[in-house]
């Protein structure tokens, strides 16, 4: 018999109204929700209790960082906590301000037609992304949890760090430096639905992962995809070499995104009055959405489960 369950994994730290919404969309006796929430969450929120799926947290919650390690460690936890709770159909992962823009029916329906596909998608090979996949393949980055991206963080611990980080990557140029090519080093969007064969295949490979992508900028934009590209089992079953975007079926417009968000290569949020596109689309998820268009969000939840959002 075909397996049907659906996991969902979600990384937030922070818009628990919106977390909220997600975890009411994907009530359904055949989904249980995996939910990290970020260490530095000091109280913890009083969230959706599901009626019909299982909601489980990860055993352990990192303080995750923009571009650093811990992106990874917060990942392979999911990971490695839902797989435990397996076998599941797909390993969906998520922001907690993502939305799907399908209902479950639909959602279920696409992946049961589409079995044994890896929704995995990778950057356009520009020269930029090329560029930039080579330097963070052959170099170590240092200190990558001080960074401008960590608002927390105080100056006198990101400046100096900063600064270390550029000297050793210099010298890392100027003597060619190169930590190795053992892998076919691809980048791509973070969010994915996997197999249960690429999942466990992640996991058996994790000791590799932390040991080879540690220091490494925006590791978890990479470790994936350069694993999953290089396991010709699993290439062959990538959904869509040729549209990242639509290879993991996620909504993602960066065109119209505002200059601050691509300033720090974020995508556009998604606004009151684009419902339409959005539902009418065929991807089966969004991001990323915000709490401050609640006129998207109740028509979205509304279309979904037919009612609105209080």
């Amino acid at each position: 018999m075909t397996n049907h369950r659906h996991a969902y994994l979600i990384m937030a730290h922070n818009e628990w109204s919106l977390l909220n919404v997600l975890l009411s969309l994907l009530d359904d006796d055949r989904n249980d929700i995996y939910l990290h929430i970020d260490k530095k969450v000091k109280q913890m929120p009083e969230l959706y209790q599901p009626k019909h799926s299982t909601l489980y947290y990860t055993p352990k919650r990192y303080d995750v960082r923009w571009g650093d390690v811990s992106q990874i460690h917060s990942e392979m936890e999911l990971f490695k906590t839902a797989f435990q709770h397996g076998p599941y159909q797909y390993y969906h992962k998520l922001s907690g301000v993502d939305l799907p823009i399908k209902t479950q029916d639909y959602i279920h329906r696409f992946f049961d037609e589409h079995e044994g596909k890896e929704f995995i998608g990778f950057f356009d090979r520009t020269d930029y992304i090329k560029a930039d996949t080579e330097r963070k393949r052959r170099r170590y980055y240092v200190l990558m949890r001080w960074n401008f991206r960590c608002p927390f963080e105080p100056r006198w611990k990101v400046v100096p760090a900063q600064i270390i980080r550029h000297i050793l990557l210099k010298l890392q140029d100027i003597i060619h430096f190169s930590r190795g090519n053992e892998l076919t080093f691809r980048t791509g969007h973070n969010w994915v639905s996997l197999t249960e064969k690429a999942v466990k295949y992640l996991i058996d490979q994790e000791a590799f992962i932390n040991k080879r992508f540690a220091h490494t900028s925006c590791g978890d934009e990479m470790y994936k995809h350069s694993l999953i590209i290089s396991n010709p089992e699993l290439k062959k079953n990538i959904f869509d070499m040729n549209d990242g975007v639509h290879s993991c079926m996620r909504f993602i417009d960066f065109k119209r995104a505002n200059i601050e968000q691509q300033r720090c290569g974020e995508p556009y949020t998604w606004q009151d009055g684009d419902e339409a596109e959005l539902l009418s689309s065929e991807y089966l998820f969004a991001r990323k959405m915000s709490s401050k268009n609640q006129v998207l969000i109740n028509s979205l939840v509304k279309a979904l489960l037919g009612t609105t959002e209080k």
